[in-house]
């Protein structure tokens, strides 16, 4: 077993070129999933305002990370397995059978493994109190500075990455059992043919891309960019895979056609190694491309939710506080309830509130077709992209509440109504409510009655004036029955407290609510079903509290698709370089200098290098409309932001990009150049 040790040992130093970048990916993955699960179950994390979100949305990471780490280092070890190959056929050569090969697979395995993932988990212990505080400072919570070591996350590392290394040892056993000396010997000379029907298989990318595109600029509401998002996303990902694969090879086929570029030097020596391994080379680049996509989508969605919290936090929250009482029907919804509401408000606020807005409401949704509302379609079809466009968000008000908030009057027949429309203005002369008759649109506001939460603003919100209130409150009940659908009404008071702090904030809100419900105690019969009580600070916190951990998160995985991409890159050139070198040294023995094979060099990488780059900021332009619409969704509406953060982040990864292409083509340059050496 010694000697096996021993020549373990030994093939891991003789390759350390490949495996050194190898083992610091295992290391950082390791160390990545160590950090995500041990902060998903920190108490100091679990006692923030909302612990379980963030858990969940860090374990949601940590399931993320795990499943990257299975197909991305199955990508890397099938990769060492290849350049092994020839020295594994030589030991068979000299006598080793595949049992003797399988054995040393099986330590360097167990090598790797035991090294990566102890590394990874002593890293994780140490940097994980530093991601915890990153994270707090994130989200404005109280720090906490004791530190913990956390045995289910060190428990899920091994538990995990044992399994995954496992796997791959499977794989490689399985790869060595099924194959022959010879092969072995000769599989880095192996040529590939480029494969066939390129023209079909590129206008199929290109048309897969297009449609996906056309989504993206299309879309007009965020539920339907919800609906539709991942669907485009699948999308992409096969159109660039067949584009880079395929595209490529046509792309070498027509430079090859153009006389005046491919018979030089430097062009023809490059184009004709490329058209006859861009079936590896097309797949290798796609995935850089769709890393590198991931990463400038995460980082810059994820940011403006973060850096966007403060403009959209009052959008959400348009009042200081909002109490709203739901009752179980219309009848009991009189001047009388609320101002029993008011006097509960204003003996807690001891009469501090101001801007006070009390109002009585109905909220519903349905299909807006032909100023008709379907409600029980739009339960049926929330799913359907086709119809998401067409859902409203409708808000019944009294004409006597809306008289008071906005200190006008206005004269409405029994069949008349006031309509504002938070998107376009509203295009028909009627409203039908399903199962009420049909309203006439006697005008239509260009401003709110009452200051709309963007939360009720996510799909295209319909306020409508009602002139006769007691009238359809008991026709909307008696529609509630048939429907079984939610026609509560509801009285709702908002206010603002100036200079009011989070701590008093809480206790006022607690108070409300509790004297709310002490109200039902004493009067059952007072139609109230319960008080929700909501406030802005309240929000922010919460708000913070979800964006700050979704940034984290994006940060966390960017680092590793990034660390991905890089190692990706490094591995194709290396890989061609080793493939490269005889030609080169061929082409040097009949004439060309060294100057020449640096040209040609250079030539090679740029002509595909910077394509996923390219691809990659055409993929964040049309995502753009796609990311903009689904932050709607967090109450983000910051265009600017949006734009200023999905600039920054391609430039800072373009930087990057950039740093690595001078990196591996210099590691290129230096295998090529060995046969001018040698």
């Amino acid at each position: 077993m010694r000697f096996y040790l021993r020549l373990a040992l030994d093939g891991m130093k003789k390759n350390k070129q490949l495996y050194k970048p190898y083992l610091l990916t295992c290391i950082g993955m390791v160390m990545m999933f160590y950090i995500l699960s041990s902060l998903s179950f920190s108490p100091a994390i679990r006692s923030m305002r909302s612990g379980d979100t963030v858990s969940l949305i860090l374990i949601l990471g940590t399931i993320v990370i795990g499943v990257f780490s299975l197909l991305f280092l199955a990508y890397t070890n099938s990769f060492l397995i290849r350049r092994r190959n020839k020295e594994f056929g030589l030991y068979n050569i000299l006598g080793m059978n595949k049992w003797n090969i399988s054995i040393i697979i099986l330590l360097e395995t167990l090598i790797t493994a035991l090294f990566t993932i102890t590394a990874g988990v002593l890293l994780g212990i140490l940097f994980s109190k530093l991601a915890e505080l990153f994270l707090m400072r994130m989200s404005g919570a109280e720090v906490d500075y004791q530190i913990r070591i956390s045995p289910v996350g060190i428990l899920m590392a091994f538990i995990v990455f044992g399994a995954i290394f496992f796997l791959l040892l499977l794989v490689s056993l399985a790869r060595v059992r099924l194959s022959n000396p010879l092969s072995l010997l000769k599989s880095e000379a192996a040529g590939e043919k480029p494969p066939k029907g390129n023209l079909l298989l590129a206008l199929a990318g290109f048309v897969i891309l297009a449609v996906a595109y056309y989504f993206s600029v299309s879309i007009e509401t965020p539920l339907s960019a919800l609906a539709l998002f991942f669907a485009a996303v699948i999308m992409v990902i096969i159109a660039t895979y067949l584009l880079f694969i395929a595209g490529s090879v046509v792309l070498c086929r027509i430079l090859q056609k153009n006389k005046s570029y491919y018979y030089k030097a430097s062009h023809f020596v490059s184009v004709s190694s490329m058209a006859f391994r861009m079936k590896r080379n097309g797949a290798g680049l796609a995935s850089i491309c769709i890393l590198a996509t991931m990463v400038l989508v995460m980082i810059s969605s994820t940011g403006c939710l973060y850096f966007g919290s403060e403009n959209a936090l009052r959008g959400m929250q348009p009042y200081d506080m909002t109490a709203t009482v739901f009752m179980d029907s219309g009848k009991y919804c009189t001047s009388e309830s609320a101002e029993t509401l008011r006097r509960i408000i204003f003996d807690k606020t001891q009469g501090k509130e101001t801007n006070i807005a009390a109002y009585s409401y109905i909220e519903t949704f349905g299909l807006l077709e032909n100023g008709e509302i379907d409600i029980d379609g739009a339960e049926e079809n929330t799913t359907n992209p086709s119809l998401l466009s067409q859902i409203r968000t409708i808000i019944m008000i009294p004409r006597a509440d809306y008289e008071q908030l906005t200190g006008s009057r206005t004269e409405l027949a029994d069949d008349e109504i006031l309509v504002w429309s938070s998107g376009k203005p509203y295009p028909f002369d009627k409203l039908t409510i399903e199962g009420l008759r049909t309203m006439k649109v006697r005008d239509r506001l260009s401003d709110p009655p009452v200051r709309v939460s963007t939360e009720d603003t996510i799909v295209t919100a319909l306020i409508v004036v009602i002139p006769d209130w007691d009238v359809i409150v008991d026709e909307l009940d008696k529609l509630d029955d048939e429907l079984g659908s939610s026609f509560m009404v509801r009285q709702r008071i908002a206010f603002d407290l100036p200079g009011i702090d989070a701590e008093e904030d809480r206790r006022l809100m607690d108070s409300i609510s509790d004297a709310g419900n002490e109200q039902i105690e004493k009067d059952p019969d007072c139609g109230w079903v319960f008080v929700r009580t909501e406030s802005f600070l309240s929000t922010k916190n919460y708000y913070y509290d979800l964006n700050g951990s979704f940034f984290f998160l994006g940060i966390v995985l960017s680092i590793i698709f990034i660390a991905a991409a890089a190692l990706i890159i490094y591995y194709k050139q290396l890989s061609e370089g080793y493939e490269d070198r005889a030609r080169f040294a061929i082409m040097q023995k009949v004439g060309m200098t060294p100057g020449e094979i640096k040209s040609t060099i250079n030539t090679q990488i740029l002509t595909v290098f910077f394509a996923p780059l390219l691809f990659a900021g055409l993929h964040l332009c049309f995502a753009f409309p796609f990311v903009e619409k689904l932050i709607r969704l967090f109450g983000v509406s910051n265009r600017l932001v949006l734009i200023l953060s999905s600039l920054a982040c391609f430039l800072v990864f373009a930087l990057f990009y950039i740093f690595v292409y001078r990196g591996t083509a210099h590691t290129y340059y230096n295998i090529v150049s060995t046969s001018e050496r040698e």
